[in-house]
């Protein structure tokens, strides 16, 4: 397991990446997206945010964050850039998780099911025991794809996420307990591992239905046949897949066809696979 750390981190990026996924993401040039040299590494300093790009490709990570992305931040006192992004991964599956049973994201209920982690310069969130809660997921990858997301970074303003705590110390002891739930929370906590599903890579198209994409000003709708779906129904998993069903999406713009959602017959037998306690690290050089 690698623990290379920041300062020997350098950026494969191109100045094509970087275009590319500013206009993408739609980061505003106000905040100085830059290229990083051939001298500087992914090390943080209190200016300047590190964004790797495969936490918004492969892990659902829009700008602007939302407002549980922001109050997680906050609570746990780690900074954006200290997140490892399967950590994000799991952050944006419990946002869209709650939303498939009709509820809202709250810090206490994630707490629920997560806990903060340090793992190398970075921190990430695993599942409590179950003792305490069966997780919320049927699936969670314990690797990132591609592996190479240590170096595919970006330097942008701190004040593009102004709302982010400083940088928090990696050997600092993390402050941990097991929250207590209002009665609403602890209805919505039971649902979500009642109805567990798999966190992985979430298109557009779900990220949107879900309302976590900045750029559709309303949620879109997704068609099985004549049948529309949404996130909350019960016979209704996540699934990420080349292949569209038809009439899925139909009337919705063609970038939203990527997402679908599928009976759950289509997913059955999944299995919990997230029994790392943290993320597998992969060597800067392991493409």
């Amino acid at each position: 397991m690698s623990r290379t750390g920041r300062s020997m981190i350098r950026s494969v990026l191109t100045a094509k990446d970087l275009e590319s996924f500013v206009e993408t993401y739609k980061i505003p040039e106000r905040f100085s997206p830059t290229l990083p040299g051939p001298d500087d590494s992914a090390a943080c300093t209190p200016d300047r945010i590190i964004l790797y790009t495969l936490s918004f490709s492969s892990c659902g990570v829009p700008y602007p964050l939302s407002s549980f992305k922001i109050d997680l931040l906050r609570h746990f006192k780690v900074h954006f850039s200290q997140l490892h992004p399967l950590g994000f991964m799991r952050v944006v599956h419990f946002e869209l998780s709650c939303v498939a049973v009709s509820g809202e994201p709250s810090i206490p209920l994630f707490c629920m099911f997560y806990k903060l982690i340090s793992d190398g310069d970075w921190f990430t969130f695993t599942k409590r025991k179950d003792s305490v809660s069966q997780p919320c997921y049927s699936f969670v990858p314990t690797s990132t794809y591609p592996k190479e997301w240590k170096i595919r970074f970006i330097f942008v303003s701190a004040a593009m996420i102004p709302e982010s705590p400083p940088l928090r110390d990696a050997k600092a002891a993390i402050e941990d307990s097991v929250p207590i739930l209002s009665a609403d929370e602890i209805v919505q906590w039971k649902r979500l591992y009642e109805n567990p599903t798999r966190a992985l890579t979430f298109s557009e198209g779900i990220l949107a239905m879900g309302g976590l994409s900045p750029l559709y000003s309303v949620r879109p709708k997704a068609f099985f046949g004549k049948k529309e779906m949404t996130l909350d129904s019960r016979d209704v998993k996540f699934v990420v897949d080349d292949r569209v069903e038809p009439g899925l999406n139909r009337g919705v713009e063609t970038r939203v066809t990527e997402g679908s959602v599928q009976a759950k017959d289509s997913a059955a037998g999944e299995k919990d696979e997230g029994a790392s306690s943290g993320e597998k690290e992969d060597s800067p050089g392991s493409l």
